[in-house]
């Protein structure tokens, strides 16, 4: 009987570690599988320029980053951009009557342009808005972190950070 009891907790033990051994691997697998996961939703959302950058902080060339919430973002819509982007630095030219005083417009992309790089993707779009040149450049990893450059004919150029994301149904 002793024997018995003995086995059975020998048996049970090297169960556990075994189990417990298995919920490591499975744990760093289900953490691979997601990130293949979002890396596809990335190229995806980017071949299909169907898209919204958050933007979280910004970086003006004249000071230091500055957060920003959640409601700044660029959207890419097939051949459309709609962006609602802050500004802080210097302007060369301002139209006469403008109250816009960040990058707040819709316009249709005239350039999209998509390139593979070993850490991502690098997206540059051309927008003409009004009487200036906006050249929008995503570098974005393949998890949808992103650094968006903005140079612009009538301003400094900006930088902003956040990630890439997939545009909700009720936008």
């Amino acid at each position: 009987m002793k024997n018995i009891i003995f086995i059975s907790v020998l048996l049970f033990s090297f169960l556990a570690v075994n189990a417990q051994e298995h919920s490591e691997k499975s744990r760093k697998d289900r953490k691979a599988e997601k990130e293949a996961k979002k890396a596809e939703q990335i190229k995806t959302l980017l071949d299909d320029k169907f898209f919204v950058f958050n933007a979280t902080h910004m970086m003006p060339m004249g000071g230091g980053s500055k957060y920003l919430n959640y409601d700044y973002d660029v959207t890419v819509k097939n051949d459309t951009v709609v962006s609602y982007l802050p500004f802080f630095g210097r302007a060369y030219h301002v139209e006469y009557g403008a109250r816009n005083l960040g990058f707040d417009f819709t316009q249709p992309i005239e350039e999209y342009k998509k390139e593979k790089k070993d850490d991502g993707y690098l997206v540059e779009l051309k927008v003409k808005n009004g009487m200036d040149q906006v050249n929008f450049s995503f570098h974005i990893s393949e998890l949808g972190y992103t650094t968006l450059n903005v140079n612009s004919t009538n301003r400094q150029a900006i930088s902003y950070y956040g990630m890439i994301d997939k545009i909700e149904k009720d936008e």
